[in-house]
Order: structure tokens, then sequence, then C-alpha cells
């Protein structure tokens, strides 16, 4: 073998040999701070309406795996097609706790089931079908004429525009009380009821967010049990129609 040939065998093999030993070292000098980090607690914030136990187990994350091969965005995204939860965050922290904060829908109304007439459908933020229920829930006001993708909770409603009406109704403080209902039936003419037989005619659902806007503001300024309808089908002009008063 010429000496060239010998060199560079040689260092070839110096190479290899310390590689080797590199590796050893790092496997070495790392393994024990892996063990730290082994999850030991997972802890859930934000949840009212799921089970601490439901989001655990639909993460699929278990103690005593590693916090930082911990797969975040796999757990986020399973997590997410629960129809409770609107947003999820999921952090590390160190050396072996995983938080994950959720951040669930609001019931905005409900809506009956189509397929069991003892049963309701409530509907989250969005538009969600959440989650069946055979009785009232905080969210009282019912709808009416409005189409499904489905009838199981993580179905939709399909009219963006009645989404829209109803998110703005909720956040005008106006699907608890002190309307029970809302018929989407006809689009030109957007009605409400209150248990007292007071109707309100929206108008026609687009543009329908300042009209609900203007009904929030005319109900603090007067009683409406004295009144039998409510039309804000013009404009900004609401036209009201008192109850008949019975002269004794």
């Amino acid at each position: 073998m010429r000496e060239g040939e010998l060199k560079r065998s040689a260092v070839y093999r110096a190479v290899v040999i310390g590689g080797v030993l590199i590796a050893a070292a790092i496997i070495a000098l790392y393994s024990p701070w892996l063990g730290l980090f082994k999850l030991r607690e997972i802890v859930v914030e934000g949840n009212n309406h799921l089970a601490k136990e439901e989001i655990v187990r639909t993460s699929g994350l278990c103690l005593g795996c590693n916090l930082l091969r911990m797969p975040v965005h796999r757990a986020v995204e399973a997590i997410s097609k629960l129809p409770w939860v609107r947003e999820v965050f999921i952090r590390r922290v160190y050396p072996h706790k995983a938080e994950i904060i959720v951040q669930e829908r609001s019931p905005i109304a409900v809506i009956s089931d189509p397929e069991d007439e003892n049963s309701l459908l409530v509907v989250g933020e969005g538009g969600v079908l959440v989650q069946r229920v055979s009785e009232g829930v905080s969210a009282t006001l019912v709808v009416r004429g409005a189409d499904l993708t489905g009838s199981n909770p993580g179905a939709r409603l399909t009219d963006r525009g009645i989404i829209v009406a109803l998110e703005h109704l909720h956040r005008r403080a106006l699907t608890a009380g002190p309307f029970h209902l809302a018929d989407f039936s006809n689009p030109s003419a957007i009605m409400l009821y209150t248990t007292d037989e007071l109707e309100v005619n929206l108008g026609p659902i687009d543009g329908i967010q300042v009209r609900i806007d203007a009904l929030a503001e005319l109900l603090q300024t007067l009683n409406q049990a004295d009144y039998r309808s409510i039309d804000l089908r013009f404009g900004g002009e609401a036209i009201l129609v008192p109850r008949k008063v019975v002269n004794r």
C-alpha cells in the first residue's frame, strides 16, 4: 500500500472514531436532562361546557411522554375539532407540565332537532351546533327557518347572513331575553317575538345589524309591554303599534 493511501486510511479511521466519540459524549451529556422533561401534569383552563378529561383524551397527550417532543400541533388540531372549541392554545411549562387553554363558543340560540322533536340543538358562535339537549339552555332564543348542514354537533347553519344576525343579537344581549323566537323563514322580513306577544319586524337580512342596534337602543327607552308591534323595516324610523287599552 502506498504511503498516501495509508495516510488517507488513517485519517478516515480517525474521523470515524472521533465522530463516534462525539456522539457518545452528546448522548452522555444530554440523556440525564431528557429524563427531567417527562410530562407529569396536564392543566386545562378556560373550559366550561367541556370536561377536562374529554379535552385531555382528545389531545392525545399522555403523562410520561417527553415534553420536548410533545406533538403540540397535532394536539391543537384534534382539540379544535370539538364543536364547543372556538380556539385552543397549548404551551410547554418546563420542566414537566403542559397547559391546554381553550376558548369555548358562547351559546347564542337553539334550534329544533330535525330528527328528534323532543330535542334542541344548541347553536354556538360561528353558527356551529355545539350540543344536543332535551331542555332549555341559557341562550333561550329559538331559531326558525334556518337550514343546517346536518343534525349532529359539529354541523352548522348554512346561511352566513343568519349567523351574523344571531351573533349580533347575542352581542346586543337580545338572545337570552326578552325575545324567545327569531323567525328567518322570510329573508325580507326577519321577525322577533317575545313571550308576551310583542313582535318586531327587522326587515331584510341584508344590513340587519344596523336595525338590531336601533332595536337595542329603542328597548332602553320604552316599556315593551305597552306595545304590540315594532316595525324597523324603514331605516332609522321605527313604527310602534301600542296595545289596545280596555276602558272600564
